[in-house]
């Protein structure tokens, strides 16, 4: 018998949790108007961030351009959760019974989004659709995959563990102490136990701190900022042009603000080079790089929706691809987490109105709606008439879509579109 032993060493290199990594998540998860609010705040409290408003005519909180539009004259509307988690839902490919519970757990969360009598929800469903068990905990995990994060928890800890899931930290070691924090350890950070936390983890005082920090900036009542049915702003962050079927993307982020350092502190730092200065000229440096990474990454993942979803902004909202977040990230040669807080809150504005950048790029994919595989199925019958129907799932599957040949001839026929030499019949006459 010969028996053979193989050593591998796999080197992966990955970055721990630090005060610096949660302040860049905070700057990437910030909405637009958040973000410049944000940016105007420290400016005022460290002088060498220079903050300068490009557009002086624009009030604050609204977008100015060649033609006059505001984002106040098309991006406001009431929103409620109920509203938030249906939209999100409609883009979901999900049978009609599977819509259908999931409907049914979203109206069963409370204002602050979780679900408190799951039992007795679970049972309900369950009589009401005659399916078991673990079909209602699906449904469950897909509306758990919906913003905003920890919506239909049943208990604090699974809110904080959802949210924590879907940070995707770079590194497993910190998952897994947060969750651990999080299970057994609330109570120890509310009264301020850590020597108690500090010998049942094997963590330091430093590595706690930073948890403590992150698991503050977690939501634990994430439906509560829908509860008043509050009229948002939406000020868009890019903006897609469609010149005559070549799009181009602008940064309107860019185009609304400038963060750099401020010379004239510079020059003060030289002749006073006080200890706090320096301090001061440090901080500034990382929100300048913040900044930076920030319009990089939102230039890059721009550039890359309108390669992806080229269908949707030339076409409309029927022609949404499928285009999951990791495969951003892979793209990017960045974290998951990283796209996962970059999308978050962010818009884009193109020719068929403002759109949600989750909308363009799910985290995770469910399918797609019948009324937007029909009208797939109907564009390339009428773009591509040589085209039979198993030449058109192929085609589809390379997009993404993948279905049988009968299901597209299912869809045909429902489009009203004729078979293969029907429409070159057409075309040749």
């Amino acid at each position: 018998m010969n028996v053979r032993l193989d050593q591998k060493v796999a080197l992966k290199q990955t970055l721990r949790l630090s005060q610096s990594m949660i302040q860049r998540f905070q700057v990437l998860e910030q909405s637009s108007e958040s973000f410049e609010q944000m940016i105007d705040d420290e400016s005022k409290k460290n002088p060498f961030i220079f903050y300068q408003r490009l557009d002086s005519s624009a009030p604050s909180g609204a977008v100015s351009d060649n033609d006059g539009i505001s984002a106040v004259d098309f991006a406001t509307y009431e929103e409620s959760l109920v509203s938030v988690l249906t939209n999100q839902l409609t883009h979901q490919y999900l049978s009609e019974r599977d819509t259908e519970v999931v409907l049914q757990l979203i109206d069963d969360c409370d204002e602050k989004g979780f679900i408190q009598d799951y039992k007795g929800v679970r049972a309900r469903i369950m009589a009401e659709h005659n399916i078991q068990e673990r079909d209602v905990f699906r449904c469950l995990k897909i509306l758990q995959s919906f913003e905003p994060d920890g919506v239909g928890a049943r208990t604090l800890n699974e809110c904080l563990w959802i949210q924590i899931d879907h940070y995707g930290l770079d590194d497993p070691t910190d998952t897994e102490h947060l969750k651990l924090l999080v299970k057994h350890h609330l109570d120890d950070i509310s009264n301020k136990d850590y020597d108690r936390i500090l010998k049942q983890l094997p963590i330091s005082q430093a590595e706690l701190d930073n948890y403590i920090d992150f698991i503050s900036h977690l939501n634990p009542n994430p439906g509560l900022r829908y509860s008043n049915h509050r009229t948002a702003l939406i000020q868009p962050s890019l903006r897609v042009i469609n010149d005559n079927g070549a799009l181009r993307m602008e940064n309107l982020e860019e185009q609304r603000i400038a963060v750099s350092l401020n010379q004239d502190m510079l020059k003060k730092l030289e002749s006073e080079p006080t200890p706090e200065l320096h301090r001061q000229l440090q901080n500034a440096k990382k929100w300048v790089t913040h900044f930076n990474k920030r319009q990089q990454l939102l230039q890059h993942c721009g550039e890359y929706l309108i390669e992806v979803q080229r269908m949707y902004f030339l076409e409309g909202q029927d022609f949404i691809l499928p285009c999951l977040q990791k495969d951003i990230a892979t793209q990017l040669s960045v974290a998951p987490s990283t796209i996962s807080r970059l999308v978050r809150t962010k818009y884009i504005l193109s020719d068929h109105g403002v759109v949600s950048l989750q909308v363009l790029c799910q985290r995770g994919f469910y399918g797609r709606t019948k009324t937007q595989v029909q009208a797939l199925v109907a564009y390339y019958c009428k773009r591509q008439p040589d085209l039979s129907d198993l030449k058109l799932s192929e085609l589809l599957k390379s997009i993404g879509l993948p279905i049988a040949r009968r299901t597209v001839t299912k869809y045909r026929h429902q489009a009203n579109m004729d078979t293969t030499y029907g429409r070159k019949k057409g075309t040749d006459t």
